[in-house]
C-alpha cells in the first residue's frame, strides 16, 4: 500500500443524493418562477400593444410621439395609421423615424412652417402643452387644416420628447371663415342694401325670438308704421298662405347642420305691390344652452326669379328652335333634291334650240319651270315659319305693282281652276295701285288665298279679285263661291294645322297655308279679314300700306335664251370634280357642263372616291354637295385641307340644304360660293366662269 494511504472521507465529502436532488429542484423552482414572470411580461406587453393599436385605429385623427435629441436631431419613433392618413403619406416610412419626420416638415404650407421655431421657443420656456392649428399641402395638392396638441416629457438625460395628438379641422376652418365673411357681408348689406338683415334666437324649447332687424323691414313687408321693430309676429300677416308652414318650420333647430348657410324663398302678398317674392340665406350658430341663434338676410328677387324664368324658358325654346331647324334642313334637303331635276331640265331645255322644240313646247316647258319655282318658294316660306315666329324673316320691301303681283299669282293657279272648273274674274282690279310690300311674299299670299279659293269651291263655281285704295292702303280682296264656313270655324281660321274639318272632304291640305298668310302680312305691316256665310262662300280682305314711288320689278329675272359664253375670247381648259350621291344631280350637272365643251367632269358617287380622285390629280376646282353618303360637306373640306396639294383648290357648295346658318358656315369655312338646289343653270355656270382659278391653259 502507499505510504500516504487513501485520502480519507472527512477530507472531501461527496453530496449525498437527497442534496443533490435538492439543488435540482431549486433550479427547476426558479427556472417555472422566471417562465412565469416572462409569461406575465408578455401578456402585459400584449395588452399594453393591442391598446395602443386600438387607440392608433380608433382615435380620430392621428397620434405621434416626436423625440427632440439635446443636439437638437428630431425624429418621430413612433406614429398611428391615422398619422399617414391624415398627412397623405406612405406607412412604409414609419420604420424610418428620421426620414418621417423630415415628411412631415415637407406636407407643412410654406406659410405655416414658421409656426415650428414658435413651438421651439415655447418648449424651451416651459410651456408644458402646446396646440395650435396649421395648414398642410398634399400629395395631389389638397390643403388641409390640422389642429394639433402636444404635451412636452424632458427626460433625465435633458432632450425632450413630445406626444402629440393631430386632428383634421379643414371643415371648422372653413366653416369659421364662411361665418367671418358671412358677418362682413350682413354688415355692408345693412349698410347698402334695401333687403333685410335680421338674428332670431331659438330657444331649446322652440320658441323664436327676433333679436335684431334691420329697418328696411317696414318697407319689404309693407308692414304699418306703429309696427315695433321687435314684433316677429307682424311678418307672418304678409307671407302667402301656402308657404306660412315652412318660413315657421325654417328656423327650428331640428336636424341642424351648421356647416353652412341655408337659402330659403317663398310669397309674400303686399297691400301695394301684389304678390312678391321673397328670398335669403340664413346661417345658424348652436348655443351651449341648446338654443340657437340664426343670421340672416332677405330681399325681394322678383325681378331675378322672373329673370331666371325668362332664362329658363329662352334655353328650352332654343333648344327646341335646334331641333327644329335640324329637321327643317333634311327636309328642305329631301325636297329640293327632285325640285333640282324638275327646274335643272326645264332650265336645259329652254335653251335647247334644236329643231324638236318649238315655241308651244318651251312655253310648256317654263311652265313647268315657272311652277317649279312656285313651289321652291312654298318650300321656302314653309321653312322660313320658324324665321318668321322668331322675327328674323327677310323681306325686300318695295313700291310693287299689286296687278302685276296678281298677273303673276293667276298665271301660277290657272290650271287648277281650269281642272276644277272654276272662273277667275278681275273685272274688279283697279289698274296701277301701287302698295309696299315684298313681292315673293305677296304673290305667295294671294296663291294661298287663290287655291283655298278654287279647292273649297263648287264645280262651275266664281273666284272674283278686287283692289282699291282707301286713305294710305291698299285692299286685295279674294271673293268665293264655295263651301263657306261658320262662325266656329271661322274663330279656328288661323290655327296652324286646324283643317277645320276639311280633313273629312278628301280635299288635300296641310292647315298651315292660311297661317302663314296672316304672318306674311303682318311682317308686311298689313291686316287680314275673313268673312264667310256657309253655302254661299268665304271674302279674304288684305289691307297693305300704299307706296307713292315707282314701282319696281322684284321678281326673279328670266333666263335668257341663248347659252351663256365664257367671259374670255379663249376657252380655257379645266378639270372639275363633283362630288355628289345622287344619280339625277349628276346628270344634270354633265349636261350643263357640256355647254363648255373645254370643261372635263370628273364625279366622286361618295366623300371618300372624290377625295381618292382628287388626291390623285388635283382638279382645278370641286362642286361639293353638303350630304354626301359616307360624310358631310365639311368633312370632305377638312380632309382636302389636310392635304397641301388641295387645300388651295377653290371650292363650290351645291346643296339642297338652304338652310341659312349651314350657308354662313360654308362661308365661314372657305367656300367660295354656295349655290343652293333646285339649280339655276346659268347661277353656276357664272360661278364657274368666276371661281375657277385665273391662268389655266389655253385649250
Amino acid at each position: 500500500m502507499d505510504a500516504h494511504g487513501p485520502p480519507s472521507a472527512a477530507a472531501s465529502p461527496s453530496p449525498s443524493g437527497a442534496e443533490a436532488q435538492s439543488e435540482l429542484d431549486r433550479l427547476r423552482t426558479a427556472l417555472a418562477l422566471s417562465q412565469a414572470r416572462e409569461a406575465e411580461l408578455n401578456a402585459q406587453l400584449q395588452r399594453q400593444e393591442q391598446l395602443v393599436q386600438g387607440l392608433s385605429r380608433h382615435v380620430p385623427g392621428g397620434l405621434m410621439m416626436l423625440d427632440r435629441l439635446p443636439n437638437g436631431h428630431r425624429r418621430i419613433p413612433y406614429a398611428s395609421d391615422g398619422l399617414f392618413t391624415l398627412f397623405d403619406l406612405d406607412p412604409a416610412l414609419g420604420q424610418d423615424p428620421d426620414a418621417l419626420f423630415q415628411a412631415l416638415i415637407q406636407r407643412l404650407h410654406p406659410d405655416h412652417r414658421s409656426m415650428i421655431q414658435r413651438w421651439e421657443v415655447a418648449a424651451a420656456a416651459g410651456a408644458p402643452v402646446l396646440s395650435g392649428d396649421f395648414q398642410i399641402v398634399c400629395a395631389n395638392g389638397e390643403e388641409r387644416w390640422i389642429a394639433m396638441q402636444l404635451g412636452i416629457q424632458l427626460n433625465d438625460d435633458g432632450h425632450r420628447i413630445w406626444y402629440g395628438m393631430l386632428q383634421d379641422v379643414t371643415v371648422r376652418q372653413k366653416m369659421a371663415q364662411r361665418l367671418v365673411e358671412r358677418d362682413v357681408l350682413l354688415k355692408s348689406l345693412g349698410r347698402n342694401l334695401p333687403g333685410v338683415l335680421f338674428k332670431v334666437w331659438v330657444s331649446p324649447q322652440g320658441e323664436p325670438q327676433l333679436q335684431y332687424v334691420s329697418a328696411q323691414v317696414k318697407q319689404l313687408y309693407e308692414l304699418p308704421d306703429s309696427t315695433q321693430p321687435g314684433d316677429w309676429q307682424r311678418h307672418y300677416e304678409r307671407i302667402h298662405p301656402d308657404d306660412v308652414a315652412g318660413v315657421r318650420q325654417l328656423m327650428t333647430g331640428q336636424g341642424l347642420d351648421t356647416s353652412k348657410p341655408i337659402s330659403y324663398e317663398y310669397r309674400v302678398q303686399l297691400p301695394s305691390k301684389g304678390l312678391r317674392w321673397l328670398a335669403g340665406q340664413v346661417m345658424p350658430m348652436p348655443e351651449a344652452d341648446g338654443s340657437v341663434s340664426w343670421y340672416g338676410y332677405t330681399s325681394d328677387v322678383t325681378e331675378q326669379k322672373l329673370y331666371a324664368d325668362a332664362v329658363i324658358s329662352a334655353e328650352a325654346a332654343e333648344r327646341a328652335n335646334r331641333a327644329k331647324s335640324e329637321f327643317l334642313s333634311r327636309m328642305s334637303h329631301e325636297l329640293r333634291t327632285p325640285l333640282n331635276a324638275v327646274i335643272g331640265f326645264a332650265q336645259l331645255l329652254q335653251m335647247d334650240r334644236s329643231t324638236e322644240f318649238g315655241e308651244t313646247q318651251r312655253g310648256h316647258v317654263r311652265l313647268i319651270e315657272k311652277a317649279g319655282q312656285h313651289l321652291l318658294a312654298v318650300l321656302g316660306d314653309v321653312l322660313d315659319l320658324s324665321r318668321i315666329e322668331a322675327g328674323s324673316l327677310p323681306l325686300n320691301i318695295t313700291a310693287q305693282d299689286s296687278a302685276h303681283v296678281v298677273d303673276d299669282a293667276l298665271h301660277l293657279v290657272s290650271d287648277l281652276a281650269r281642272r276644277h272648273r272654276i272662273t277667275l274674274h278681275t273685272e274688279g282690279m283697279v289698274p296701277q295701285l301701287t302698295v309696299r310690300a315684298d313681292r315673293v311674299r305677296l304673290r305667295q299670299v294671294l296663291v294661298n288665298l287663290l287655291v283655298n279659293a278654287i279647292k273649297y269651291n263648287r264645280p262651275g263655281g266664281q273666284v272674283a279679285l278686287s283692289s282699291w285704295r282707301d286713305g294710305g292702303r291698299i285692299m286685295l280682296e279674294v271673293r268665293d263661291s264655295g263651301i263657306g264656313m261658320d262662325p266656329t270655324q271661322l274663330a279656328h281660321l288661323f290655327e296652324p294645322f286646324n283643317r277645320l274639318g276639311a280633313e273629312r272632304t278628301g280635299i288635300e291640305g296641310t292647315g298651315i297655308g292660311l297661317v302663314i298668310v296672316q304672318r306674311l302680312v303682318t311682317l308686311m305691316q298689313g291686316q287680314i279679314e275673313a268673312h264667310s256665310v256657309p253655302g254661299q262662300g268665304s271674302c279674304f280682305r288684305i289691307w297693305l300700306p300704299a307706296a307713292s314711288e315707282t314701282p319696281v320689278d322684284s321678281g326673279a329675272m328670266p333666263l335668257d335664251d341663248t347659252p351663256t359664253t365664257p367671259p374670255t375670247d379663249t376657252p380655257m381648259t379645266a378639270t372639275i370634280l363633283y362630288a355628289e350621291d345622287n344619280e339625277v344631280n349628276v346628270l344634270l350637272v354633265q349636261e350643263v357642263i357640256r355647254m363648255r365643251p373645254q370643261w372635263q367632269l370628273q364625279v366622286g358617287r361618295n366623300g371618300a372616291q372624290a377625295l381618292a380622285l382628287a388626291q390623285a390629280q388635283p382638279p382645278d376646282l370641286m362642286l361639293v354637295d353638303m350630304h354626301l353618303g359616307d360624310m358631310s360637306g365639311f368633312d370632305l373640306a377638312d380632309a382636302l385641307d389636310r392635304d397641301g396639294r388641295l387645300r388651295a383648290v377653290p371650292r363650290v357648295a351645291l346643296s339642297a340644304d338652304a338652310m341659312p346658318d349651314r350657308i354662313h358656315a360654308a362661308e365661314a369655312r372657305g367656300f367660295k360660293a354656295y349655290l343652293t338646289k333646285p339649280l339655276d343653270v346659268m347661277a353656276l355656270l357664272r360661278c364657274l366662269d368666276e371661281c375657277l382659278p385665273s391662268g389655266l391653259h389655253a385649250d
